[in-house]
């Protein structure tokens, strides 16, 4: 077997099996993390920089708790709370209204090569592409992006913003995208918790680097070599025998810490970002522009995921059952035409 074959097979299997272990191994690696974090801030970090009956000790400590339990209870309801769309009679009858106000957004479709030589837009995100495998044949078709469209997987028609996720397999409603740290997708129902989670994970982990940091200069620093500040050179010494556990697990904390500050501060400014412009991930970055918001204010744009209620109560209690969003995820109404 040559090199070439065997980079070929080996692409070919972390295309197919890549999002399978990265569901499988994303929460290990978080709950890892947040629980390695508290173990070594409560045990060792908090007694090392704060005396016991210090105040500030004391309010480290219990932020430190807060801000994890906050994160923890969020994750929960991210990864339970789901956004899966139904097959019902009800939701069929919301097809055939929707089409009788926008009869140009038929769910009937129209020949993929055709469209692309009379419409400009096709790949600006106005469209959407359906592609049907009978056979040896293949039969593109495209359905407006704002119409409702067939799903060739669960065989029936789902409503716009509605895409299939293939590692959920399930149709999942206003579907931004799948966390991998939740094993499923971010919708219409936990966008609300994803947001809070990556807002309390910013939180935790930008009071936690310089102490954390501070803490290995103090303390470990000098009985640690520069190379082991490289993870995976610390790896291989503690496999040899070189270097305590200890000293690998603060290591590993530290750059999980950073992966985790920059990857939930990049996916908190994205979506609030989205949100102010009533768009999803997709859109946004498709450059939809067929529809537009018609919330005036900014309040009522953060209604359509946080519910209408006093949306700062969001930060401190998941009450998703209390204060729903304003949007159904099939007919949207806060959305009109240009």
């Amino acid at each position: 077997m040559t090199m070439r074959s065997m980079q070929a097979k080996f692409i070919v299997f972390c295309n197919k099996n890549g999002p399978k272990i990265l569901n499988l191994i994303s929460p290990i690696w978080f709950l890892a993390c947040i629980l390695g974090l508290n173990w070594m801030a409560h045990d060792h970090i908090f007694d090392f920089l704060y005396t016991t009956e210090s105040k500030v000790g004391q309010m480290a400590r219990f932020l430190a708790w807060f801000m994890s339990a906050e994160m923890i209870i969020n994750w929960i309801f991210l990864c339970t709370v789901r956004s899966t769309y139904r097959n019902t009679d009800e939701n069929n009858k919301k097809r055939l209204e929707h089409e009788k106000t926008y009869p140009q957004l038929t769910s009937e479709g129209v020949a993929y090569e055709q469209l692309r030589e009379q419409r400009p837009t096709l790949g600006t995100g106005n469209w959407s592409v359906v592609t049907q495998y009978t056979g040896s044949d293949v039969k593109r078709t495209a359905y407006p992006y704002w119409g409702w469209k067939p799903c060739v997987v669960c065989s029936f028609y789902r409503p716009p913003r509605c895409h299939h996720c293939p590692i959920c397999e399930e149709c999942v409603l206003k579907r931004d995208h799948h966390c991998f740290f939740a094993r499923q997708c971010v919708g219409l129902n936990n966008q609300r918790f994803f947001v809070v989670f990556n807002f309390w994970a910013v939180m935790l982990t930008t009071f936690s680097i310089p102490q954390v940091l501070c803490y290995t200069k103090l303390s470990v620093w000098p009985n640690m070599v520069a190379s082991e500040l490289f993870l995976p050179w610390t790896i291989v010494r503690y496999v040899v025998g070189t270097s305590p556990a200890y000293t690998l697990l603060l290591v590993f904390q530290i750059y999980s810490l950073v992966f985790f500050v920059l990857t939930a501060g990049y996916f908190l400014h994205n979506q609030l970002t989205c949100i102010d412009q009533g768009l999803t991930s997709y859109e946004k970055e498709n450059r939809d522009t067929s529809f537009t918001t018609t919330c005036k204010s900014r309040y009522e744009r953060f209604a359509c995921v946080f519910g209408r209620s006093q949306l700062w109560v969001n930060l401190f209690i998941p009450y998703h059952w209390a204060s729903e969003p304003t949007d159904d995820g099939m007919t949207w109404q806060s959305m009109k035409k240009d």
